[in-house]
Formats: structure tokens, sequence, C-alpha cells
């Protein structure tokens, strides 16, 4: 995984797990994201977790770490981490 350091950090929980999305300011992806209620964003990414990672609130830390990997493979301008 890349530097996390010029990344804006968008934190959110889903079921009772804590979560932060990880956006590289430089990116393209920022610019659309930083237009976006953060109410908004936050509802994107609980539903993907919900969608790809599945009920976090029966999976342990490192079930959802390795699901987390799974899903953020190949990605270089956002991830989603546990916070």
């Amino acid at each position: 995984m890349k530097d996390m350091t010029r990344w804006a950090l968008f934190p959110f929980t889903v079921d009772g797990v804590e979560f932060v999305s990880k956006i590289d300011i430089e990116g393209s992806m920022y610019q659309q994201v930083s237009r976006v209620p953060a109410q908004v964003f936050n509802t994107m990414n609980e539903g993907a977790i919900r969608e790809l990672v599945g009920k976090v609130s029966l999976m342990s830390k490192d079930e959802i770490q390795a699901e987390l990997d799974r899903v953020n493979e190949g990605y270089s301008q956002a991830y989603i981490a546990l916070a």
C-alpha cells in the first residue's frame, strides 16, 4: 500500500466497526469526493462494506482485514481500512 501521508481521511462506522476511507488528494477521485456531502459519502462507504465485505459484526478483525485487502487490491487512489 502507498504512503498515506498525503491522503484525505473519511471515517465511518458499519455495525459498530470503525473504518476509514483514504483518498489520494492528488488523484482524480478526490475532486469528485470533495463535492459530495459527507453523509452521502458515508452512506456510499457503508453500502460498499456491506456489499463487498459482508456482515462485519459477525467477523473477526483478521477476517475483515483479509476482505479489505481483497477489495483494495489494484486500487491506487482510494482505500478502505480499519480505523
